[in-house]
Parts: structure tokens; sequence; C-alpha cells
């Protein structure tokens, strides 16, 4: 499967998924928003793979700008965990 079509097929699964309303009882959204964050090396990897260094330092740049404020979040929540194992 060529990069971009994972791409792409990764972003329109990302917009249904910003669909789901974030209340309570659609805790699934954050799970579902967890598993796209942890598939997005793939996906850019691919992009690599098939078209070059520069179109994977683009999907790169355009996931950092898009997921900053959900990778600052979980950045912070992580580390919270490792000071209570520490």
């Amino acid at each position: 499967m060529s990069g971009f079509i994972l791409a792409c097929i990764w972003a329109i699964s990302a917009n249904v998924i910003a669909m789901v309303h974030d209340a309570p009882k659609y805790r699934i959204h954050w799970v579902l928003a967890r598993i796209l964050v942890l598939c997005l090396p793939f996906v850019i990897w691919r992009v690599g793979v098939d078209h070059g260094a520069g179109w994977m330092l683009a999907a790169l740049g355009v996931a950092i700008f898009q997921l900053r404020l959900m990778l600052n979040h979980m950045g912070k929540q992580a580390i919270a965990k490792l000071k209570e194992i520490l």
C-alpha cells in the first residue's frame, strides 16, 4: 500500500474519530485517538520509504503541528507516571 494512501486512510480515520463526542460516556474517543497517535510513526515512516525523506519530513511537520496539544498532554501524563514510579 502506498504511503500516501495509508496517510489518507489515517487522516479520514482521525476526522471520523474527532466527530465522536467528548463526553464521559464517550470515552472511546480518547482510546481511539491514542491508538491513532501510536500508529502515526508507522504511517510517517511508510511515507518516507515510498516517497523519500522530503515527504517524510513534511508529514512529520504536519503531524507535530496538528497534534501538538495532545502530544504535550500525553507527555505530561507520562512524566507524572514516571515520577510516581520513581
